[in-house]
């Protein structure tokens, strides 16, 4: 990730003018009962992550991303289908139970999905934004200036740097398993898993015994460097953020949210 922050086109931005706007519209996104401001927010970030990274993420990033969009989908199904027995059906009326759950589509709980969805994935498309074009160190940068403690933000910098090593470990581990079929019934996946994580366990003592003396040695007194240091946050930030939440909150005030039952329904 820090290769690829490194690399944006946002990455001079201020990180706290960047954290800023990201939390506002975040917020707004989620306080929000009409679909549009979310869908909005969620144009925002797809825009800010096309600009900084013309959406070359990493693999594993995509694979995160999708494997997150499935349980929104997964949720907002199940959110959708669980309607108040009170309400009149819109949808498969009568259909009986799917793996035992009732299904009761009612045109409240499909445009709550629909919200749902479009807060959640909005969510994400602005967080990654902010996470692909601020490196760890303008993180901290940041932190700092929001007079967090010192030792919390040490915490959050050295875990961060470190985590990659235990996925690196724990996926050599578990290649290494799955070529000596260790995962080839029930009993002998959870005995080869729960092995896995106990030298998981082990093998982060080990890591934080040795880099200790390795970031003394390094004269390491707490932070990590930074050698161009992003911009400072301005007034111009503060006033990019107020108009784009005053402009989110008169769509979703005088705006009506579109009624998706009826859209993707015909539901009346």
């Amino acid at each position: 990730m820090d290769v690829l922050a490194y690399g944006s086109r946002m990455v001079r931005w201020a990180p706290l003018g960047k954290l800023l706007y990201t939390f506002s519209l975040l917020i707004l996104a989620l306080l929000s009962e009409n679909i549009f401001v979310p869908m909005i927010t969620f144009c925002v970030g797809m825009c800010l992550m096309a600009y900084s990274t013309n959406f070359r993420l990493p693999p594993i990033i995509g694979l995160a991303i999708l494997e997150a969009i499935l349980i929104m989908v997964i949720g907002c199904g199940m959110v959708s289908i669980l309607g108040n027995p009170s309400e009149p059906a819109v949808f498969l009326k009568g259909k009986g139970e799917f793996l035992w759950i009732g299904i009761h589509i009612t045109e409240n709980s499909f445009n709550n999905a629909w919200l749902i969805m479009f807060r959640a994935i909005a969510g994400v498309t602005l967080m990654l934004s902010f996470a692909s074009s601020t490196p760890i160190p303008h993180i901290a940068y940041a932190l700092r200036q929001l007079r967090i403690p010192k030792e919390v933000i040490d915490i959050v910098v050295l875990v961060y740097r470190y985590a990659f090593l235990l996925l690196e470990r724990t996926e050599v581990m578990w290649n290494a398993a799955k070529c000596r079929l260790g995962f080839s019934g029930a009993r002998r996946s959870m005995s080869t898993t729960a092995g896995i994580l106990v030298n998981v366990f082990i093998t982060s003592l080990e890591i934080a015994e040795r880099s200790q003396p390795a970031l003394e040695s390094r004269n390491y007194n707490g932070s990590f460097p930074i050698y161009r240091m992003p911009n400072k946050i301005g007034l111009y930030w503060f006033a990019i953020t107020a108009a784009a939440c005053a402009s989110l909150y008169i769509i979703g005030y005088y705006i009506s949210t579109p009624n998706m039952a009826a859209i993707l329904l015909g539901a009346v």
